[in-house]
């Protein structure tokens, strides 16, 4: 079996439908979701057999030699850069891989319905085939320049995808936000590659990884990594595109958002861990950027009125998390937070999906409720969704959250306060997941009585990937490596389950009888000025150094010194004008002019001659 199965199956799909979808453009014909959600789940699920298939020789082989690698083609040799597209399936490729195509066959199989009434199915599918054609590509690159492509073309798939109802202004807007955050974020990427070449003198992955490096590169190099991870994993300061993207379609929401490419900053983060773990100084800067998102977000999110913000924010703070766990050291805690919030943070997004189809587009959790008894499927598996987040034994955050907080609190390079800031985090992660449970299924119904009769439950393309989910919600944290935890630990966790107990108590008595629309606070629900600060020094900045240039740059001095060039040259042609009469007899008399002035010269001042 070839390991470019992996990518080129998603690649079919997206050839596949894009070429479906021209047609059927061409015709004037609307294609079908059916028909294009079927080849584009069909080999999603068949990506994801072969991941299983190479998950299961892993397993098979010593713990030392799990790899499998393939070379498909040279790529690019410049100079002493040698560059092959090889693929590359390890340990912890192979997790990543296995979430991807996973997951992804799920919230594939979950757009078949979602999409039905949609009007081109088939571009919308070829986008997603493409997405997962790139993401499995950033995993799987064996060295930096391909981990780049598919870092670019995971951007490029989520601005197609966050803008595919481009009719709508805002949406077009939300994709242009997120493809320009991203590129801030990889202006890093593209030095640190500049830098790693220039002291290792290679781009491969194994090559990085065990490279000896100064105390201060490998620092620049490391902060340079986790600026571009930033951007892509929506960390402070490029968290604000995020909440914005939920323009897109619910499960481009649950796809991108939440169980793919905003994980990969932590997939390059573990796979250069080597280098990163050598520098207290980046271990420090993560750790702290990575706490203070997980509780400013979680601020941010119990102030939302939008069940997708919610979670685009209750997105930014698990994420955190996952940082805070790289930045203690515990890089396999991260990476299992990674797994496991991609099967309740999925659910818990293509449940809201679900509620919104329900309720005809209907977003503000103020104007839901009662939803239980009328969207039974829904209301438990986002259940299993809200318990498992909220960390509560024996549910899949339980295990990866809760050994978060531990090594906070015990790694080397945790600290009390870390611990603290991040239980306060898990304490609020309660609150608000416990308000949206409520507001939106349990407590009295706001529903607009015209869209009360017709509320219903999914479909079974849409149903289906929520049970699954729920199952792996209520499962998934028994897939971790566990070990024996000590009394101190134990401690922790207990502590972990009381504050979310606390949270969610706290948010069930406010809610559970509340009746017309809440007033949040409006600097929160703003996301706290950020968009607005970064208008004012960024965009409208950016338009003041514009007129300044174009007022003392360009006018003071380009246009004058256009303005003297021209009059010099103008002057210039007067001059050689008056020469130019036009008679051959003239020229004549001017070059014997010439060569008695000069015979003159050097005969009547040869007493001068040679003092000159």
């Amino acid at each position: 079996m070839s390991l470019s199965l992996l990518i080129f199956l998603p690649l079919i799909g997206f050839l596949f439908n894009g070429f479906y979808h021209l047609k059927m453009a061409r015709s004037e014909q609307k294609s079908s979701a059916m028909i294009s959600g079927v080849i584009a789940t069909g080999v999603m699920f068949a990506a994801f057999l072969v991941a299983c298939t190479y998950y299961y020789m892993l397993s098979q082989l010593p713990a030392d030699g799990r790899l499998f690698e393939q070379t498909l083609f040279q790529w690019m040799k410049l100079g002493g850069l040698n560059v092959s597209f090889a693929l590359r399936l390890d340990s912890l490729s192979s997790l990543f891989v296995l979430i991807i195509t996973g997951v992804g066959s799920l919230i594939h199989l979950y757009s078949i319905g979602y999409m039905s009434e949609d009007e081109t199915p088939a571009k919308y599918f070829s986008f997603l085939n493409l997405f997962c054609f790139m993401m499995l590509n950033l995993v799987l690159g064996s060295n930096l320049p391909h981990v780049f492509l598919g870092w670019e073309g995971v951007g490029l798939a989520s601005y197609l995808l966050i803008g595919y109802w481009y009719q709508d202004k805002d949406k077009v807007l939300a994709g242009q936000k997120a493809f320009i955050m991203n590129r801030i974020g990889d202006l890093g990427f593209l030095i640190a590659m500049f830098i790693a070449y220039k002291f290792v003198g290679s781009l491969d992955l194994i090559d990085l990884q065990k490279a000896t490096l100064t105390p201060h590169v490998t620092t620049v190099f490391g902060l340079l990594i986790f600026f571009a991870c930033t951007g892509k994993s929506a960390q402070i300061p490029l968290f604000t595109w995020l909440p914005d993207a939920m323009a897109g379609p619910t499960p481009v929401s649950a796809l991108i958002h939440a169980a793919t490419m905003v994980t990969s900053g932590i997939y390059l983060l573990t796979r250069l861990s080597p280098i990163i773990e050598a520098s207290n100084t980046v271990l420090t800067v993560i750790g702290m950027v990575g706490v203070t998102t997980a509780f400013v977000a979680a601020l941010m999110a119990c102030a939302q009125t939008d069940i997708k913000k919610i979670l685009a924010y209750s997105t930014i703070s698990q994420l955190g998390f996952m940082f805070l766990a790289c930045g203690v050291g515990s890089f396999e805690s991260g990476v299992f937070h990674v797994m496991t919030h991609a099967f309740f943070k999925a659910l818990l997004f293509l449940g809201a999906g679900s509620v919104i189809h329900a309720l005809h587009e209907e977003q503000n959790i103020f104007k839901m409720g009662a939803l239980r008894a009328k969207l039974p499927i829904t209301s438990i598996t986002f259940i299993a969704g809200w318990a498992a987040i909220l960390g509560l034994p024996p549910f899949s955050g339980f295990f990866s959250k809760d050994e978060i907080l531990w090594q906070s609190l015990s790694s080397p390079h945790g600290n009390v306060m870390l611990f603290i800031i991040a239980a306060a985090s898990a304490f609020l992660t309660a609150f608000y997941m416990t308000r949206l449970l409520v507001l939106v299924f349990f407590g009295k119904s706001r529903v607009d009585p015209a869209k009360q009769k017709h509320i219903h439950e999914a479909p079974m393309t849409m149903a289906i990937p929520l049970m699954v989910l729920g199952v792996l919600s209520l499962v998934g944290g028994w897939f971790g490596e566990h070990h024996e935890h000590s009394g101190q630990e134990m401690m922790v966790m207990a502590a972990s389950v009381i504050l979310a107990g606390l949270g969610a108590g706290i948010a069930y008595q406010k809610y559970k009888n509340f009746e017309g629309e809440e007033k949040t606070n409006q600097f929160l629900m703003s996301g706290m000025g950020v968009d607005l600060a970064y208008l004012s020094v960024f965009a409208k900045g950016t338009g003041t150094l514009s007129k300044w240039f174009t007022t003392y740059v360009e006018e003071m001095i380009v246009q004058r010194t256009l303005r003297w060039s021209t009059a010099v040259v103008g002057l210039s042609g007067n001059l050689f004008r008056v020469v130019q009469v036009g008679s051959t007899q003239a020229y004549l008399m001017m070059i014997l002019i010439a060569i008695v002035a000069i015979m003159a010269w050097v005969f009547l001042g040869v007493g001068q001659y040679g003092k000159l």
